[in-house]
Protein backbone atom coordinates (compact mmCIF):
# COMPACT_ATOMS: atom_id res chain seq x y z
CA UNK A 1 0.00 0.00 0.00
CA UNK A 2 3.15 2.30 1.22
CA UNK A 3 4.83 1.39 -2.33
CA UNK A 4 1.92 2.15 -4.78
CA UNK A 5 1.07 5.74 -2.35
CA UNK A 6 4.59 6.52 -3.45
CA UNK A 7 4.44 5.41 -6.77
CA UNK A 8 1.14 7.65 -7.36
CA UNK A 9 2.88 10.73 -6.08
CA UNK A 10 5.56 10.31 -8.51
CA UNK A 11 3.05 9.94 -10.90
CA UNK A 12 1.35 13.08 -10.00
CA UNK A 13 4.86 14.96 -9.61
CA UNK A 14 5.79 14.09 -13.18
CA UNK A 15 2.67 15.20 -14.37
CA UNK A 16 2.86 18.37 -12.79
CA UNK A 17 6.35 18.90 -14.12
CA UNK A 18 5.41 18.22 -17.90
CA UNK A 19 2.39 20.25 -17.91
CA UNK A 20 4.50 23.40 -16.43
CA UNK A 21 7.06 22.50 -18.82
CA UNK A 22 4.68 22.73 -21.38
CA UNK A 23 2.66 25.56 -20.08
CA UNK A 24 6.12 27.61 -20.15
CA UNK A 25 8.36 26.63 -22.87
CA UNK A 26 5.86 24.85 -25.45
CA UNK A 27 2.80 27.24 -25.72
CA UNK A 28 3.74 28.80 -28.73
CA UNK A 29 4.64 26.22 -30.43
CA UNK A 30 1.84 23.92 -29.60
CA UNK A 31 -0.64 26.84 -30.83
CA UNK A 32 1.49 26.69 -34.69
CA UNK A 33 1.18 22.65 -34.29
CA UNK A 34 -2.70 22.62 -33.82
CA UNK A 35 -2.85 24.25 -37.27
CA UNK A 36 -0.58 22.25 -38.93
CA UNK A 37 -2.51 18.97 -37.24
CA UNK A 38 -6.28 20.10 -37.34
CA UNK A 39 -8.41 17.67 -34.89
CA UNK A 40 -5.50 16.78 -32.37
CA UNK A 41 -5.53 17.60 -28.54
CA UNK A 42 -3.07 19.17 -26.05
CA UNK A 43 -1.46 16.05 -25.32
CA UNK A 44 -1.17 14.32 -28.62
CA UNK A 45 0.67 17.84 -29.71
CA UNK A 46 2.57 17.90 -27.30
CA UNK A 47 3.77 14.39 -28.20
CA UNK A 48 4.07 15.41 -31.69
CA UNK A 49 6.57 18.57 -30.52
CA UNK A 50 8.72 16.42 -28.30
CA UNK A 51 9.55 14.01 -30.77
CA UNK A 52 10.16 16.24 -33.93
CA UNK A 53 11.92 18.79 -31.54
CA UNK A 54 14.13 15.14 -30.26
CA UNK A 55 14.44 14.10 -34.40
CA UNK A 56 15.68 17.32 -35.13
CA UNK A 57 18.17 17.44 -32.07
CA UNK A 58 19.07 14.02 -32.32
CA UNK A 59 20.43 14.92 -36.10
CA UNK A 60 21.72 17.86 -35.31
CA UNK A 61 23.94 15.52 -32.38
CA UNK A 62 24.93 12.99 -35.14
CA UNK A 63 26.26 15.42 -37.52
CA UNK A 64 28.08 17.51 -34.62
CA UNK A 65 29.53 13.91 -33.44
CA UNK A 66 30.45 12.97 -37.34
CA UNK A 67 32.62 16.18 -37.77
CA UNK A 68 34.01 15.64 -34.31
CA UNK A 69 35.04 11.84 -35.08
CA UNK A 70 37.17 13.38 -38.84
CA UNK A 71 38.25 16.34 -36.93
CA UNK A 72 39.90 14.21 -34.27
CA UNK A 73 40.69 11.65 -36.71
CA UNK A 74 42.41 14.42 -39.09
CA UNK A 75 44.00 16.20 -36.30
CA UNK A 76 45.86 13.13 -35.17
CA UNK A 77 49.47 13.09 -34.41
CA UNK A 78 51.66 10.73 -35.58
CA UNK A 79 53.65 9.26 -33.05
CA UNK A 80 57.01 10.80 -32.81
CA UNK A 81 58.91 8.48 -29.45
CA UNK A 82 59.41 4.47 -30.56
CA UNK A 83 60.22 1.49 -28.41
CA UNK A 84 59.76 3.86 -25.66
CA UNK A 85 63.02 5.70 -25.60
CA UNK A 86 63.51 6.22 -29.81
CA UNK A 87 63.19 9.18 -31.56
CA UNK A 88 63.63 9.43 -35.48
CA UNK A 89 65.55 12.87 -37.03
CA UNK A 90 64.42 14.32 -40.65
CA UNK A 91 66.86 13.65 -43.20
CA UNK A 92 69.62 15.69 -43.80
CA UNK A 93 68.54 19.18 -45.43
CA UNK A 94 64.75 18.68 -43.52
CA UNK A 95 63.29 20.00 -41.24
CA UNK A 96 63.84 20.28 -37.55
CA UNK A 97 61.28 18.28 -35.49
CA UNK A 98 59.36 20.18 -32.01
CA UNK A 99 58.11 16.88 -30.48
CA UNK A 100 55.45 17.06 -27.26
CA UNK A 101 56.26 14.45 -25.18
CA UNK A 102 55.44 13.29 -21.51
CA UNK A 103 58.12 12.91 -19.10
CA UNK A 104 57.13 10.52 -16.28
CA UNK A 105 59.08 9.30 -13.09
CA UNK A 106 58.19 8.05 -9.69
CA UNK A 107 58.69 11.67 -8.55
CA UNK A 108 55.83 13.47 -11.22
CA UNK A 109 55.26 13.68 -14.65
CA UNK A 110 55.82 16.69 -16.57
CA UNK A 111 54.83 17.98 -19.84
CA UNK A 112 57.96 18.77 -22.29
CA UNK A 113 58.53 20.21 -25.66
CA UNK A 114 61.73 19.07 -27.27
CA UNK A 115 63.71 20.30 -30.70
CA UNK A 116 65.15 17.83 -32.57
CA UNK A 117 67.31 19.54 -35.17
CA UNK A 118 67.22 17.55 -38.56
CA UNK A 119 70.69 15.08 -39.05
CA UNK A 120 73.37 17.41 -39.69
CA UNK A 121 75.95 16.81 -43.17
CA UNK A 122 79.39 15.31 -43.54
CA UNK A 123 82.01 17.68 -43.42
CA UNK A 124 82.09 17.23 -47.40
CA UNK A 125 78.46 18.56 -47.22
CA UNK A 126 78.72 21.39 -44.51
CA UNK A 127 78.71 24.88 -45.83
CA UNK A 128 78.03 27.34 -43.49
CA UNK A 129 77.06 31.02 -43.97
CA UNK A 130 76.65 33.00 -41.18
CA UNK A 131 75.36 36.19 -41.07
CA UNK A 132 74.68 39.46 -38.27
CA UNK A 133 74.22 42.68 -37.88
CA UNK A 134 75.96 44.62 -34.99
CA UNK A 135 73.25 47.40 -34.02
CA UNK A 136 70.55 44.26 -34.24
CA UNK A 137 72.22 41.66 -32.46
CA UNK A 138 72.94 43.46 -29.18
CA UNK A 139 69.74 44.20 -28.77
CA UNK A 140 68.01 40.67 -30.16
CA UNK A 141 70.32 37.94 -28.79
CA UNK A 142 69.07 39.19 -25.34
CA UNK A 143 65.42 37.24 -26.06
CA UNK A 144 62.96 38.15 -22.94
CA UNK A 145 65.84 39.01 -20.96
CA UNK A 146 65.98 42.85 -19.74
CA UNK A 147 69.64 43.41 -19.33
CA UNK A 148 73.11 41.10 -20.10
CA UNK A 149 73.74 41.81 -16.46
CA UNK A 150 70.12 39.67 -15.35
CA UNK A 151 69.73 36.83 -17.73
CA UNK A 152 66.95 34.58 -16.31
CA UNK A 153 65.72 32.72 -19.48
CA UNK A 154 67.10 31.14 -22.76
CA UNK A 155 68.79 33.48 -25.29
CA UNK A 156 68.11 34.33 -28.01
CA UNK A 157 70.97 32.87 -30.59
CA UNK A 158 70.06 34.11 -34.14
CA UNK A 159 71.45 32.77 -37.41
CA UNK A 160 70.40 35.77 -39.64
CA UNK A 161 70.15 39.38 -38.96
CA UNK A 162 66.31 40.29 -39.89
CA UNK A 163 66.01 42.31 -42.94
CA UNK A 164 69.44 42.16 -43.67
CA UNK A 165 71.44 39.61 -45.64
CA UNK A 166 73.69 38.89 -42.49
CA UNK A 167 74.76 35.89 -41.10
CA UNK A 168 75.90 34.54 -37.59
CA UNK A 169 77.99 32.53 -36.05
CA UNK A 170 78.50 31.80 -32.35
CA UNK A 171 81.40 31.06 -29.93
CA UNK A 172 79.37 30.14 -26.34
CA UNK A 173 81.39 30.07 -23.19
CA UNK A 174 83.92 27.78 -22.24
CA UNK A 175 82.40 25.86 -20.14
CA UNK A 176 79.42 24.70 -21.69
CA UNK A 177 76.82 26.35 -19.91
CA UNK A 178 75.05 27.92 -22.98
CA UNK A 179 73.98 25.60 -25.63
CA UNK A 180 73.33 25.68 -29.85
CA UNK A 181 70.22 27.42 -29.48
CA UNK A 182 70.21 29.70 -26.46
CA UNK A 183 69.33 26.98 -24.22
CA UNK A 184 71.44 27.36 -20.69
CA UNK A 185 72.34 24.25 -18.55
CA UNK A 186 70.35 25.66 -15.22
CA UNK A 187 71.53 22.72 -13.63
CA UNK A 188 74.99 23.79 -13.25
CA UNK A 189 74.14 27.62 -12.27
CA UNK A 190 73.97 27.33 -8.70
CA UNK A 191 75.37 31.34 -8.30
CA UNK A 192 75.45 34.20 -10.30
CA UNK A 193 77.98 33.50 -13.66
CA UNK A 194 79.76 36.23 -15.76
CA UNK A 195 80.79 34.75 -18.96
CA UNK A 196 80.63 36.28 -23.01
CA UNK A 197 79.95 35.06 -26.00
CA UNK A 198 81.17 36.08 -29.31
CA UNK A 199 78.84 36.33 -32.35
CA UNK A 200 81.12 36.02 -35.65
CA UNK A 201 79.47 38.42 -38.35
CA UNK A 202 80.59 37.48 -41.82
CA UNK A 203 78.87 39.12 -45.08
CA UNK A 204 80.47 38.08 -48.65
CA UNK A 205 84.38 38.12 -47.64
CA UNK A 206 83.99 40.55 -44.48
CA UNK A 207 83.98 39.15 -41.33
CA UNK A 208 83.63 40.96 -37.97
CA UNK A 209 83.19 40.01 -34.12
CA UNK A 210 81.47 41.34 -31.42
CA UNK A 211 81.94 40.18 -27.78
CA UNK A 212 79.07 40.17 -26.16
CA UNK A 213 79.39 40.36 -21.76
CA UNK A 214 76.50 38.50 -19.58
CA UNK A 215 75.59 37.18 -16.19
CA UNK A 216 73.14 34.23 -15.70
CA UNK A 217 71.70 34.11 -12.56
CA UNK A 218 70.43 31.09 -10.39
CA UNK A 219 66.65 30.14 -10.91
CA UNK A 220 65.28 28.86 -7.98
CA UNK A 221 63.26 25.57 -8.84
CA UNK A 222 61.33 22.86 -6.92
CA UNK A 223 63.62 19.34 -6.76
CA UNK A 224 61.37 17.55 -9.94
CA UNK A 225 62.53 20.77 -12.27
CA UNK A 226 66.42 19.88 -10.73
CA UNK A 227 66.23 16.89 -12.00
CA UNK A 228 64.31 18.17 -15.18
CA UNK A 229 67.60 20.27 -15.86
CA UNK A 230 69.49 17.17 -15.12
CA UNK A 231 67.61 15.43 -18.13
CA UNK A 232 67.86 18.55 -20.45
CA UNK A 233 71.70 17.77 -20.04
CA UNK A 234 71.49 14.34 -20.55
CA UNK A 235 69.17 15.06 -23.83
CA UNK A 236 71.26 17.40 -25.12
CA UNK A 237 74.14 15.09 -24.41
CA UNK A 238 72.73 12.61 -26.56
CA UNK A 239 71.77 15.33 -29.45
CA UNK A 240 75.70 16.10 -29.84
CA UNK A 241 76.93 12.73 -29.52
CA UNK A 242 74.45 11.23 -32.15
CA UNK A 243 74.39 14.34 -34.46
CA UNK A 244 74.92 12.16 -37.75
CA UNK A 245 72.98 9.24 -36.46
CA UNK A 246 69.49 8.25 -38.40
CA UNK A 247 68.17 7.89 -34.98
CA UNK A 248 68.01 9.03 -31.13
CA UNK A 249 67.81 6.87 -28.05
CA UNK A 250 66.50 9.07 -25.06
CA UNK A 251 67.62 8.25 -21.89
CA UNK A 252 66.09 6.04 -19.68
CA UNK A 253 67.81 6.71 -16.24
CA UNK A 254 68.69 9.60 -14.62
CA UNK A 255 69.95 10.29 -11.02
CA UNK A 256 68.92 6.52 -10.73
CA UNK A 257 65.35 7.57 -11.79
CA UNK A 258 63.85 5.62 -14.40
CA UNK A 259 61.88 7.31 -16.74
CA UNK A 260 58.97 6.56 -19.39
CA UNK A 261 58.33 8.63 -22.63
CA UNK A 262 54.81 8.15 -23.85
CA UNK A 263 53.52 11.05 -27.29
CA UNK A 264 51.58 14.00 -25.84
CA UNK A 265 47.80 13.79 -27.22
CA UNK A 266 45.13 16.21 -27.25
CA UNK A 267 41.92 16.18 -25.41
CA UNK A 268 38.89 17.29 -27.95
CA UNK A 269 35.89 15.97 -25.52
CA UNK A 270 34.78 18.81 -24.11
CA UNK A 271 34.98 21.07 -27.70
CA UNK A 272 33.00 17.74 -29.23
CA UNK A 273 30.53 17.77 -26.16
CA UNK A 274 30.16 21.61 -26.92
CA UNK A 275 29.23 21.01 -30.26
CA UNK A 276 27.25 18.60 -30.07
CA UNK A 277 25.09 20.70 -27.64
CA UNK A 278 25.01 23.66 -29.99
CA UNK A 279 23.59 21.05 -33.11
CA UNK A 280 21.26 19.80 -31.18
CA UNK A 281 20.11 23.64 -30.25
CA UNK A 282 20.29 23.97 -33.66
CA UNK A 283 18.78 21.16 -35.15
CA UNK A 284 15.42 21.93 -33.00
CA UNK A 285 15.57 25.86 -34.02
CA UNK A 286 16.00 24.41 -37.29
CA UNK A 287 13.03 22.65 -36.47
CA UNK A 288 10.66 25.43 -35.27
CA UNK A 289 11.58 27.86 -38.07
CA UNK A 290 10.03 24.93 -40.40
CA UNK A 291 7.13 24.89 -38.21
CA UNK A 292 6.44 28.47 -38.71
CA UNK A 293 7.50 28.11 -42.34
CA UNK A 294 5.08 25.49 -42.91
CA UNK A 295 1.87 27.44 -40.77
CA UNK A 296 2.70 30.50 -43.13
CA UNK A 297 1.97 27.94 -45.98
CA UNK A 298 -1.15 26.67 -44.58
CA UNK A 299 -2.51 30.42 -43.59
CA UNK A 300 -1.87 30.92 -47.63
CA UNK A 301 -4.02 27.63 -48.44
CA UNK A 302 -6.56 28.95 -46.19
CA UNK A 303 -6.72 32.28 -47.93
CA UNK A 304 -6.64 30.83 -51.41
CA UNK A 305 -9.21 28.26 -51.12
CA UNK A 306 -12.06 30.68 -48.87
CA UNK A 307 -13.36 31.99 -52.18
CA UNK A 308 -14.35 29.02 -53.77
CA UNK A 309 -15.58 27.72 -50.16
CA UNK A 310 -17.68 30.33 -49.87
CA UNK A 311 -19.07 30.53 -53.41
CA UNK A 312 -20.07 26.25 -52.88
CA UNK A 313 -21.30 27.00 -49.59
CA UNK A 314 -23.64 29.87 -51.52
CA UNK A 315 -25.02 27.24 -54.05
CA UNK A 316 -25.72 24.57 -51.39
CA UNK A 317 -27.15 27.50 -49.45
CA UNK A 318 -29.54 28.61 -52.13
CA UNK A 319 -30.55 25.10 -53.31
CA UNK A 320 -32.92 24.96 -50.16
CA UNK A 321 -29.77 23.64 -47.62
CA UNK A 322 -29.90 24.83 -44.04
CA UNK A 323 -26.42 25.50 -43.25
CA UNK A 324 -25.83 22.61 -41.08
CA UNK A 325 -26.62 20.55 -44.02
CA UNK A 326 -24.75 22.71 -46.38
CA UNK A 327 -21.52 22.15 -43.97
CA UNK A 328 -21.99 18.14 -43.53
CA UNK A 329 -22.70 17.94 -47.50
CA UNK A 330 -19.03 19.95 -48.18
CA UNK A 331 -17.00 17.74 -45.35
CA UNK A 332 -18.30 14.22 -46.82
CA UNK A 333 -17.66 15.48 -50.61
CA UNK A 334 -14.35 16.43 -49.20
CA UNK A 335 -13.65 12.81 -47.39
CA UNK A 336 -15.16 10.83 -50.75
CA UNK A 337 -12.40 13.09 -52.13
CA UNK A 338 -9.49 11.89 -49.89
CA UNK A 339 -11.07 8.41 -50.53
CA UNK A 340 -9.75 8.75 -53.74
CA UNK A 341 -5.89 9.85 -53.01
CA UNK A 342 -7.09 13.71 -53.34
CA UNK A 343 -4.48 16.00 -51.37
CA UNK A 344 -5.31 17.39 -47.71
CA UNK A 345 -6.44 20.49 -47.62
CA UNK A 346 -6.38 22.29 -44.24
CA UNK A 347 -9.47 24.46 -44.64
CA UNK A 348 -11.74 21.44 -45.17
CA UNK A 349 -9.94 19.58 -42.42
CA UNK A 350 -11.06 22.45 -40.05
CA UNK A 351 -14.54 22.09 -41.93
CA UNK A 352 -14.37 17.97 -40.36
CA UNK A 353 -13.57 18.97 -37.38
CA UNK A 354 -16.19 21.51 -36.52
CA UNK A 355 -18.62 18.48 -38.09
CA UNK A 356 -17.34 16.23 -35.20
CA UNK A 357 -17.97 18.52 -32.92
CA UNK A 358 -21.69 19.41 -33.81
CA UNK A 359 -22.00 15.40 -34.11
CA UNK A 360 -20.81 14.82 -30.62
CA UNK A 361 -23.44 17.02 -29.07
CA UNK A 362 -21.36 20.70 -29.60
CA UNK A 363 -24.38 23.47 -30.55
CA UNK A 364 -24.02 24.83 -33.92
CA UNK A 365 -22.82 28.88 -33.30
CA UNK A 366 -20.22 27.52 -30.12
CA UNK A 367 -19.33 25.35 -33.25
CA UNK A 368 -18.76 28.10 -35.68
CA UNK A 369 -16.93 30.48 -33.06
CA UNK A 370 -14.41 27.76 -32.56
CA UNK A 371 -13.79 27.14 -36.07
CA UNK A 372 -12.95 30.93 -36.62
CA UNK A 373 -10.71 30.67 -33.68
CA UNK A 374 -9.03 27.53 -35.41
CA UNK A 375 -8.23 28.92 -38.06
CA UNK A 376 -6.82 32.70 -37.05
CA UNK A 377 -7.73 34.44 -40.44
CA UNK A 378 -9.90 37.41 -40.79
CA UNK A 379 -12.11 36.32 -43.60
CA UNK A 380 -12.83 33.40 -41.25
CA UNK A 381 -13.89 34.96 -38.91
CA UNK A 382 -16.50 37.55 -40.61
CA UNK A 383 -17.67 34.01 -42.38
CA UNK A 384 -18.82 32.78 -39.23
CA UNK A 385 -19.76 36.05 -38.13
CA UNK A 386 -22.54 35.97 -40.45
CA UNK A 387 -23.60 32.15 -39.53
CA UNK A 388 -23.63 32.91 -36.01
CA UNK A 389 -25.41 35.63 -36.22
CA UNK A 390 -27.83 34.11 -38.96
CA UNK A 391 -28.67 31.22 -36.18
CA UNK A 392 -29.26 33.63 -33.25
CA UNK A 393 -31.65 36.45 -34.65
CA UNK A 394 -32.28 34.76 -37.94
CA UNK A 395 -31.87 36.39 -41.37
CA UNK A 396 -34.09 36.93 -44.11
CA UNK A 397 -30.81 38.10 -46.26
CA UNK A 398 -28.86 35.58 -45.65
CA UNK A 399 -27.92 33.94 -48.80
CA UNK A 400 -27.46 37.73 -50.07
CA UNK A 401 -25.26 38.64 -47.77
CA UNK A 402 -22.95 35.30 -48.54
CA UNK A 403 -23.46 36.09 -52.31
CA UNK A 404 -21.60 39.68 -51.42
CA UNK A 405 -19.21 37.93 -49.32
CA UNK A 406 -18.05 35.75 -52.21
CA UNK A 407 -17.82 38.28 -54.50
CA UNK A 408 -15.91 40.18 -52.47
CA UNK A 409 -13.55 37.26 -51.55
CA UNK A 410 -13.31 36.53 -55.63
CA UNK A 411 -12.48 40.61 -55.84
CA UNK A 412 -9.71 40.52 -53.45
CA UNK A 413 -8.47 36.96 -54.65
CA UNK A 414 -7.53 38.86 -58.20
CA UNK A 415 -5.81 41.71 -55.97
CA UNK A 416 -3.87 39.40 -54.62
CA UNK A 417 -2.91 37.62 -57.44
CA UNK A 418 -2.19 40.78 -59.42
CA UNK A 419 0.16 41.90 -56.11
CA UNK A 420 1.69 38.61 -56.79
CA UNK A 421 2.57 38.87 -60.43
CA UNK A 422 3.87 42.71 -59.93
CA UNK A 423 6.22 40.91 -57.27
CA UNK A 424 7.44 38.65 -60.25
CA UNK A 425 8.12 40.97 -62.50
CA UNK A 426 9.74 43.22 -60.20
CA UNK A 427 12.22 39.72 -59.13
CA UNK A 428 12.88 39.48 -63.20
CA UNK A 429 14.05 42.62 -63.45
CA UNK A 430 17.61 42.28 -62.19
CA UNK A 431 18.37 38.52 -63.93
CA UNK A 432 16.35 40.96 -67.39
CA UNK A 433 19.27 43.53 -66.73
CA UNK A 434 21.87 41.25 -65.73
CA UNK A 435 20.93 39.29 -69.62
CA UNK A 436 21.60 42.96 -71.10
CA UNK A 437 24.67 43.80 -69.22
CA UNK A 438 26.27 40.86 -71.18
CA UNK A 439 24.52 41.56 -74.21
CA UNK A 440 26.18 44.76 -73.99
CA UNK A 441 29.62 43.35 -73.45
CA UNK A 442 29.62 40.40 -76.00
CA UNK A 443 28.30 43.13 -78.85
CA UNK A 444 31.73 45.69 -77.31
CA UNK A 445 34.05 42.81 -76.90
CA UNK A 446 32.87 41.91 -80.87
CA UNK A 447 33.46 45.26 -81.61
CA UNK A 448 37.19 45.85 -80.25
CA UNK A 449 37.82 42.18 -81.87
CA UNK A 450 37.54 43.72 -85.06
CA UNK A 451 39.34 47.05 -84.80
Amino acid sequence: MNYQGRSNKLEHSFSVIISWLRSRFCEKQLTSLSKLYVGKGTEELFVIFLRKSARYALTGMVFAGVLCALFVISSSKKHEIWHGNMMERSEAGGRDKTIEMQIETEDGKQDYTVKLPARKLTKHEIKEQFAIAREKVQKLYLGENNSADNITSSLNLIETVPDTMVQVAWQLDKEGLITDNGEIVWAEIIKPYKTEITAELSCEDTQESVVLELTIQPPQRTKFEQWLQKWEAAFNKRLEDTASDKRIFLPTRVEGREITYRDKTDSYLVPCVVGMILAAIAGMLLYNSQMQQNVRKRDEELCKDYPEMVEQFVLLVGAGMTIKSAWIKMTDDYQSGLDRKQAKRYLYEEMSVTEREMQNGMGEERAYELFAKRTGILCYMKFSALLTQNLRKGSADMLRLLEQEAQDAFQKRKEQAKEAGEKAGTKMLFPMMLMLLIVFVMILYAAFRSM
